[in-house]
């Protein structure tokens, strides 16, 4: 269509951005001559953009990612640091971009620095070549440029949908979006789309552009990029997400004699491995305070006297053929990785770190030593790491990576490895989604510490703010949310105010965000050392009042859950809420835009809380019964039930032990799919065996696996349920999800084996 080839047209547009100074105005020859070369360029079709300073394009190259080549007029002499500033921007944002510095040669030649040289690509002397000769050399420069912007995968999936016009009879059946058109919801979802999506996505058959599951041609050559890129040896591009890579890590290491030592702080696609490996695990057992954020697996439970003792509970003598640590939490605690693999190392082989939520922490010094794939790591044991780039990288949903390290112990073969990746992986992949992945990876290795530090400033700004309002607000007797960070901040000798601390230390020192042993705000009495977890400062929890660190309820409080229903009304969506935390995660999308109405969104729930404002005209979407009652007595109720009924205790108190294991996962799987299970109400649970997982959001993770046993009728996961019955009959509109758990008739139930 029309519409379709004016956008090509668009898309292969050059632009050049010319950036003026100021200071150059005097010489009105110089000027002339950059006016010259702009009308020439513009003869070739090349769109000119105009900065009249530094300052004037510092946005544009911070926003504008579509421009072809920068040319920067610049005076040597004129002892200003912004032309300097400005191509330290574009390198760390825009590197692979060709800069021109467009001088005079007289006023220059004595002022050059190496600052300038080392920064541009080429310095053009403005009046010893023609301006047809300058043009020349800039869009060769640019088509130089573009050919090597794009990573390998997306290129030759660029260049197929370019130069392949073929009557396809294979596989899919649209044929290029063609089969879409023959009915209108068909070619409505093809416009709201658009035509590259369908035209990309193809068959296996297309040997130009290799094969993912053989891992040839582009796609062994991304992969292979990738590996660089993350620091891996091996790296497998992943397309049903890091589910299905978790699984393939694990149906590539255990079979059902093994055993596998698991976080219980862990994933469900893990016990999905356990499930379908049969190995038998043994757990680690992670902190929690009172909050409900739940904290570092202890030193202690990773040491190998520890590991021994949890084999001794299965009746096993052999050791773990597998670990697995989440890292980072979902709460955002960043494990000293070094730390961990030398503990772990002793009892296994292969260690895996499930970094779904973290492929970004070896791009930005502050997580030193924090994540799985180091450089300077001594490679005994084999270490894997999975990330799932579509989470907090720039990529499409599903997409994700497996990354391999191998040690001197452990090692993973590749042809064999692959066996278990084909396994969970389809035969009939996206391409979009796997190009997102090579897109992802070429981002980080372009610019990704200017990324990273671009998302950890906006969150420090964001913490800042907060803590900022906190103070005032007690000063004045009211109240607000509470950034859950350390308090103070101690740098060189000198101790600041989490608001006041200088923002260049807090975005680059590590020890800003480090749990240390004795410290109260964090809420976990039982660390061990020091340097054993931090926070991830992009992962930004709020705490709203009515408890302290310690448990201790207050008097009156503002229970999260009212304060996330308010947000969500105004558009604003957390990534999860317990009693008393929200927790909002800040990625490469954020901006001081977006955050500035999240504080601006929390200013006015406390105005409307305090003014006695109605559920109904805050929050008008909830059931009628609420209509007429003022938010703060909603939230009065909430509190009261809270301090009754203790919910977060008792889902404390339950991910606080471990349930006794009966049967392996894979065996009460099995009692699963033979029909030997039956639905059992939370009232007759006590003693019976879960032939499923049972999973509360928040936190997510598993509260008990499936073969594992409820205690008796006063086990705490039995008197949570019961408590969240109590919660959903009471306040309708802020129901909790619980996966594994069935709701009818007022009381939960799930499924167990037949006794």
């Amino acid at each position: 269509s029309m519409l379709y080839k004016q956008i090509d047209r668009e898309l292969k547009t050059r632009r050049v951005l010319v950036v003026g100074d100021m200071e150059l105005e005097e010489h009105h020859m110089i000027m002339k001559a950059v006016q010259r070369l702009e009308d020439t360029l513009r003869g070739r079709n090349i769109q000119v953009i105009t900065a009249d300073s530094p300052e004037e394009a510092f946005p544009l190259v911070s926003t504008d990612m579509d421009i072809d080549a920068f040319l920067i007029a610049c005076n040597t002499n004129s002892g200003s640091s912004a032309p300097v500033n400005l191509l330290r921007h574009l390198r760390a944002r825009q590197g692979k971009i060709p800069v021109f510095l467009l001088a005079e040669r007289a006023a220059t030649i004595r002022h050059l620095t190496p600052a300038f040289l080392d920064l541009a690509d080429e310095l053009v002397w403005i009046f010893e070549d023609s301006p047809e000769f300058i043009a020349g050399r800039i869009e060769c420069a640019m088509e130089r440029s573009r050919a090597r912007i794009l990573p390998p995968l997306m290129k030759a999936i660029s260049d197929y949908n370019e130069h392949h016009h073929e009557y396809s009879w294979a596989a899919p059946g649209h044929q290029g979006g063609v089969g879409f058109t023959k009915s209108p919801a068909g070619r409505k979802f093809l416009d709201f789309y658009g035509e590259n999506l369908f035209r990309t996505d193809t068959g296996i058959e297309r040997s130009s552009i290799g094969s993912l599951l053989d891992h040839e041609g582009a796609f062994g050559e991304s992969e292979k990029l990738a590996a660089k890129i993350f620091g891996a040896d091996l790296s497998f591009s992943g397309i049903v997400g890091t589910s299905g890579s978790n699984r393939t890590i694990m149906q590539g290491c255990l079979t059902q004699e093994d055993i596998a030592l698991c976080d219980r702080n862990c994933h469900k696609s893990i016990e999905q491995g356990l499930i379908l490996t049969g190995a038998a695990p043994v757990y680690m057992l992670p902190t929690r305070n009172a909050y409900g954020i739940i904290g570092p697996v202890p030193p202690s439970q990773m040491t190998p006297d520890s590991v021994k003792e949890k084999i001794k509970v299965i009746d096993r003598k052999d050791h773990p053929a597998y670990a697995v640590v989440t890292n980072c939490t979902y709460d955002g605690l960043c494990y000293n990785a070094k730390a961990v693999e030398d503990l772990l190392k002793q009892s296994s082989d292969r260690i895996h770190f499930d970094e779904a939520w973290y492929g970004y922490a070896r791009f930005h010094p502050l997580y030193h030593d924090h994540f799985a794939m180091r450089d300077d790591a001594e490679r005994e044991a084999t270490v894997f790491a999975t990330h799932s780039t579509h989470k907090l990288l720039n990529a499409l949903s599903q997409a994700s990576y497996i990354h391999i390290r191998n040690g001197r112990k452990g090692a993973v073969d590749f042809d064999r490895f692959n066996q278990a990746y084909m396994m969970h992986t389809t035969t009939s992949p996206l391409y979009a989604i796997c190009a997102s992945n090579d897109i992802a990876g070429a981002m980080m290795q372009d610019c990704g510490n200017s990324l990273i530090a671009e998302v950890i400033g906006e969150a420090v700004d964001f913490r800042q703010a907060c803590a900022g309002i906190y103070r005032e607000s007690q000063k004045d007797g009211s109240w607000f949310f509470k950034v859950w960070n350390a308090e103070t901040v101690t740098h060189q000798g000198e101790t600041y105010d989490f608001a006041d601390a200088p923002r260049e230390i807090l975005i680059r020192e590590q020890d800003c965000w480090k749990l240390k042993k004795g410290d109260r705000w964090h809420g976990f009495k039982d660390l061990e050392c020091d340097d054993w977890v931090m926070i991830d400062p992009v992962k930004v929890s709020i705490l709203s009042p009515g408890m302290d660190a310690d448990g201790v309820m207050a008097e009156h409080g503002v229970p999260a859950s009212l304060v996330s229903a308010f947000l969500y009304q105004r558009g604003i969506v957390p990534t999860r809420t317990t009693d008393f935390q929200i927790m909002f995660l800040f990625s490469m999308g954020i901006t001081k835009g977006k955050w500035g109405t999240l504080l601006n969104t929390l200013l006015d729930f406390r105005k409307f809380y305090e003014d006695g404002t109605t559920v109904g005209e805050c929050l008008p979407e909830l059931p009628e019964m609420y209509r007429d009652i003022s938010l703060r007595d909603l939230g009065n109720d909430m509190f009261d039930f809270l301090k009754k009924y203790k919910p977060g205790e008792q889902l404390d108190r339950a991910f606080s032990q471990l349930p006794e294991m009966l049967l392996t996962p894979r065996a009460a799987y099995n009692q699963l799919v033979r029909g030997n299970v039956e639905s059992v109400v939370s009232d007759h649970l006590a003693g019976r065996i879960a032939a499923t997982s049972l999973i509360p959001y928040p936190p997510g993770i598993p509260m008990i696996m499936s073969g594992e046993r409820f205690g008796k009728h006063d086990d705490p996961m039995i008197a949570y349920l019961h408590a969240l019955e109590e919660w959903n009959r009471k306040f309708p509109g802020f129901e909790h999800v619980i996966e594994g758990a069935m709701w009818q008739d007022g009381k939960y139930s799930m499924l167990c084996v037949k006794e």
